[in-house]
């Protein structure tokens, strides 16, 4: 016992000697190790009391207990992720004409979320990103700004305030992740790289033990009100849906979206349209009054019965349908993803699939995910995917579309893959 007192006196007063520096520049190790070469611990005990030590100051900073630290400090969180990809695009063209491209490229990401207080959370996030590309946030090796490693933008991604007044209650407010806004099994409608402004109010509730009801609503600003006669172009959204457990291991999510963007018709089309919908000119022919079924069924170790150690597989279909559009105004996705919940680790893996259509008039040519045939609808397309880990927070991602056109009679078949290599921190 005194032996261990001693011990303790002796790690006490190298915390308060060094202060914050002991935890990071490694003080303790060389206190531990001088201990060792002593007698007065074994390598086992010292790693015991290292990992131990460590164990603490993370509760007590997590917690926002850690007195060497400012509380500011302890309630904030610095996040971001780096992926450089390979990307080879096959495109054919009337006569039989073909195009090979081959690219390189880079996205880099850094996002900060401050706790404010127990009930509110702002998050701040820059990306790399071309003239303000809504869907990218990818830079091309030698193709920004005539090349010759010119330097690259980095600019806004997202600046948000999360507000949570009631257990069941959440407002959002600001540029916002596409992920706090609605709920998508597929990106058939939305590119995940969309950050959408405006408002947004989600109730959650768990009804008895199996089921949660959720409902988000609000309102997105697509265009400013610039008090010309023309009408700024607002989204307004619904989605009322609910999750049902069946068990421990099988669970079913369903929601419907009605999502109206409304003062379309008229307008002349946006900057970042994919030139796919029906036009009047340069101007919109139709509003996009969006009503958009989508369900997802998961299930957890689905083949243990047969001993095949499968972690989980998903099930997703999304289906679009445009009410302000007579015809060609339909889309849907099918699909699956399986393997591990999360690459973690070397060896952890995910394979997805999904088939998409999406007719000229479905959604607006400016929302759909910007991999598949650039972004347009009036398309059909094939999307395989497999992520394979290479260690802690770094994997590779291989990525294959093979799409066409369904607007006319050219169908002009495209093949894009991509290799990525992400890591994040």
């Amino acid at each position: 016992m005194k032996r261990f007192w001693s011990i303790m006196l002796l790690v006490i007063l190298c915390f308060v000697s060094f202060g914050i520096q002991a935890l990071y520049a490694g003080e303790i190790d060389l206190l531990l190790e001088k201990l060792v070469d002593k007698g007065v611990l074994t390598g086992a005990e010292a790693q015991q009391i290292k990992y131990e030590t460590q164990e603490t100051v993370k509760k007590e900073i997590a917690t926002g207990k850690y007195s060497m630290l400012p509380a500011w400090v302890q309630n904030m969180k610095l996040k971001g992720d780096l992926r450089l990809r390979y990307q080879y695009k096959h495109d054919k063209y009337d006569n039989d004409i073909t195009r090979d491209t081959h690219v390189g490229r880079i996205r880099a990401r850094l996002g900060l979320e401050a706790k404010i207080n127990e009930k509110l959370m702002a998050g701040i996030g820059i990306a790399t990103n071309k003239n303000g590309d809504p869907r990218s946030t990818n830079i091309t090796f030698g193709a920004e700004d005539g090349g010759s490693s010119s330097k690259f933008q980095i600019r806004l991604d997202y600046a948000y305030a999360m507000y949570d007044p009631l257990p069941w209650l959440r407002l959002t407010g600001g540029k916002m992740l596409l992920k706090d806004v609605l709920w998508e099994p597929t990106d058939l409608v939305w590119d995940t790289d969309i950050t959408p402004e405006g408002g947004v109010i989600v109730l959650s509730k768990d009804v008895g033990d199996k089921t949660n009801l959720f409902m988000n609503t609000g309102v997105l600003v697509q265009t400013a009100d610039t008090s010309s006669n023309a009408d700024p172009i607002m989204t307004y959204l619904l989605q009322p849906g609910a999750t049902y457990r069946f068990n421990d291991n099988v669970s079913l999510k369903g929601a419907l979206s009605y999502t109206n963007f409304s003062n379309v018709k008229g307008t002349a089309a946006s900057t970042w349209s994919g030139s796919t919908n029906s036009r009047v000119g340069s101007n919109w022919k139709y509003d996009y009054r969006i009503i958009s079924p989508a369900l997802e069924l998961s299930i957890k170790e689905p083949f243990k019965a047969v001993g095949l150690n499968l972690e989980s597989i998903r099930f997703m279909g999304e289906y679009v349908n445009n009410l302000a559009a007579p015809d060609k105004n339909t889309g849907f996705a099918l699909g699956f993803r399986t393997g591990n919940e999360k690459i973690e680790k070397w060896g952890d893996w995910q394979l997805k699939y999904i088939y998409a259509m999406l007719e000229s008039d479905a959604v607006m040519d400016t929302t759909p995910d910007s991999d598949r045939y650039g972004g347009k609808t009036g398309i059909r397309s094939h999307e395989l995917e497999l992520q394979y880990g290479l260690g802690k927070n770094t994997w590779l991602g291989f990525d294959v579309y093979r799409s066409w056109n369904i607007a006319s009679t050219r169908k002009a078949p495209e093949t894009l893959i991509q290799v990525d290599w992400n890591m994040k921190f």
